[in-house]
């Protein structure tokens, strides 16, 4: 059996729903920050689900530079904005101070 049709969330409006509760007059307008930065137009997912795992396994779930356990992170080793690539030999893990500290002398750098 069929659905039966919704109308607006909008207090006095009739009209039927087209997207999250509400008309084509009331829908709300699309999230421009949901595409992706010009930087990261040629990432790969695979990051997240491949190479971030296996860089916390390389280095044994530990900072390479102080051997912290807590507030891991993986980082670029060669910044992505530097020419860096996505791949695992650009990964490490880091905690999070030293990735700050790094990150503060990547961009002096620059």
């Amino acid at each position: 059996m069929p659905r039966a049709a919704s109308i607006c969330l909008v207090r006095g409006c009739a009209q039927r729903t087209a997207r999250s509760g509400r008309c084509v007059e009331h829908a709300p307008p699309e999230r421009p920050w949901a595409r992706k930065s010009a930087r990261n137009l040629h990432r790969d997912r695979g990051w997240d689900r491949h190479v971030r795992p296996r860089a916390l396994v390389r280095d044994g779930f530990a900072c390479v530079r102080c051997g912290a356990r807590e507030y891991l992170e993986v980082d670029h080793i060669l910044p992505i904005a530097k020419g860096g690539s996505w791949e695992l030999e650009n990964a490490q893990t880091l905690c999070q101070p030293c990735h700050q500290d790094k990150t503060t002398r990547d961009r002096r750098q620059a």
